[in-house]
């Protein structure tokens, strides 16, 4: 029979239920940075935009917008499905209001802010 890995069934998953996050979400985890993915349907996706995929299905997945932040480098901006353009702090900006209880969240946006400087 065919080899499973865990690459392969999250990609499995996806397959079975493309509007499903999960499988998105624990795809781009376990992508190294510089890693893609080729799903089912031949796109082609890096963590980021397994990501972007996972908040396109669950717009109210905190880790997604928080891992997808903590992926970002600095000044980077990425597009959402609904129309959004965002960068790190506004996605961990995101994450914090979507879980206003994600410490991770509210830590690295610590560290991306500025002495007196705020968020939204």
């Amino acid at each position: 029979g065919r080899v499973l890995d865990k690459r392969r069934l999250y990609m499995e998953a996806i397959r079975c239920d493309p509007d499903v996050s999960l499988g998105y979400f624990n795809l781009g985890h376990m992508l190294a940075a510089d890693e893609e993915a080729r799903l089912h349907d031949e796109r082609v996706l890096d963590r980021k935009q397994l990501y972007v995929e996972a908040i396109r299905c669950d717009p109210e997945n905190s880790s997604a917008h928080y891992n997808l932040g903590h992926a970002l480098a600095a000044g980077e901006k990425v597009n959402l499905h609904d129309g959004r353009v965002l960068d790190k702090r506004q996605l961990y900006a995101e994450a914090i209001r979507l879980n206003p209880d994600s410490s991770n969240a509210c830590y690295n946006l610590a560290l991306e802010l500025k002495a007196g400087e705020t968020v939204q």
